[in-house]
């Protein structure tokens, strides 16, 4: 077996190449050290060739140890003998097919690395990765790098002012998704680093992109544009677990009682994917559960969303709260439990007046009256503008009146009810809150 290093940080072709292609024969190894760069100077998909026992390969293993291969506005499928020994086990062969050519000039330029159990030491090449693990709630996040591969792939590129369009097949060694890790390898797929977290949603009901082929230790069909990446596919990647998912990364959950009056139960997510719903139970003991509200999610997405319930039917003594997470496909995932007093009983005294909203964007008014009679409701924005008004008939007894209104900008806006004995404003957030 002959090993050649490449070392020279400068982009380089081997010296005998034909027609400027890579020639590997036998169980040659090509080994790249000290952040060098390999550099392919042939559009043609034959810019690397292996002959002989075909079983020579390229060893990377380091983020910086790269393989810059010119495509330019050429198409085909482009295959990367990676390797970490010539031995059948130990190869990695990675394919680029571009589907849909890009501008000239442009390179692809990739490389690939084992990592511990732990996946780490992470790939640093910008965007850099921070973590492998999915949070429920924040501050509780949980490491998931038992349920990924210990491998990474970054690829990046050089020119291309217009990236093509490609398709990608990543291999693996058994060693790299083996105890202690704990994967299904039938169930492997690929995810992208988008610079905060993994695409498409960490271990989510969106399943993670690409077809595994455990035949022959690899997921094939990966593309980033099925579910809104690049597709060009220029990311750092990783192969995962589909199972286990834990898609809502959720940022706080709070109870209340902001009047003393009525609990007021409030969680924040800083993304979500295949959220379906939440369901908020209650608890006087903390181990029986009584479901009371479910609150549609925002399915995927990508930003803060706020979210709240009123739970009106509460009694004046310590109740706990639990908040539970429904995927589309019926999969649930316990969140956080909270728990709070209030003083007032379900009932609202004669005359007392209570406006809280909910996930669906509609505005609920609970009045006790001792009278039939008239309650308007008046909403007015930020700089006193009124922007809906509405005249509701009361029963003698209690009263629930529902409103919405529809593409209000997310703010504060001042709800004020007038009866025949009293008048009250409660400050309410509405708008954009699904």
């Amino acid at each position: 077996m002959k090993i050649i290093s490449v070392f020279a940080i400068a982009l380089m072709s081997m010296m005998w190449a034909q027609n400027n292609a890579l020639i590997m024969q036998d169980a040659i190894v090509v080994n790249i050290t000290n952040g060098a760069v390999l550099n392919v100077a042939q559009t043609n998909p034959a810019g690397i060739v292996r002959q002989g026992t075909a079983n020579g390969i390229i060893r990377s293993e380091g983020e910086l140890n790269r393989v810059a291969w010119h495509i330019n506005n050429a198409t085909g499928t482009y295959n990367i003998p990676f390797g970490v020994t010539t031995a059948a086990a130990n190869q990695l062969p990675f394919s680029y097919q571009v589907t849909v050519a890009g501008s000239n000039p442009g390179a692809l330029v990739v490389s690939t690395y084992a990592t511990a159990s732990d996946n780490t030491t992470y790939p640093t090449v910008a965007p850099a990765v921070t973590n492998v693990s999915a949070c429920w709630p924040a501050g509780s996040c949980q490491d998931r790098s038992l349920y990924a591969v210990d491998r990474f792939f970054i690829l990046r590129k050089s020119g291309w002012l217009t990236e093509p369009q490609s398709l990608m097949v990543f291999p693996y060694r058994d060693v790299e998704w083996a105890a202690p890790n704990t994967i299904t390898e039938a169930n492997l797929g690929a995810q992208y680093w988008n610079s905060t977290k993994w695409e498409p949603g960490w271990f989510s009901g969106i399943p993670p992109i690409g077809t595994a082929d455990p035949t022959n230790n690899r997921v094939t069909g990966i593309n980033a544009a099925t579910v809104g990446g690049n597709a060009s596919n220029l990311y750092t990647w990783i192969l995962v677990d589909k199972t286990n998912p834990l898609p809502v990364e959720l940022s706080s959950f709070n109870v209340s009682c902001p009047d003393n009056k009525v609990p007021l139960i409030e969680w924040v997510t800083q993304s979500e994917t295949n959220n379906a719903y939440f369901i908020i139970s209650r608890s006087l003991d903390g181990h029986t559960w009584e479901p009371i509200a479910t609150i549609t999610g925002a399915g995927n997405s990508n930003e803060p969303r706020y979210y709240f319930y009123y739970d009106t039917k509460a009694e004046g003594q310590a109740f706990y709260y639990s908040l539970e997470q429904v995927d589309f496909d019926g999969t649930k995932h316990e969140g956080p439990i909270a728990t709070t007093t209030c003083s007032s009983t379900s009932f609202l005294a004669i005359g007392e007046i209570n406006v809280y909203g909910d996930q669906d964007k509609h505005v609920f008014v609970t009045y006790n009256s001792n009278k039939a009679e008239p309650v308007v409701v008046e909403v007015f924005d930020a700089i006193g503008k009124l922007i809906y008004q509405n005249t509701f008939h009361a029963v003698e007894g209690l009263n629930t009146f529902k409103f919405s209104i529809e593409n209000l900008p997310r703010a504060y806006y001042m709800i004020k009810i007038t009866t025949s004995s009293k008048q009250q404003s409660n400050k309410l957030l509405l708008g954009n809150i699904r």
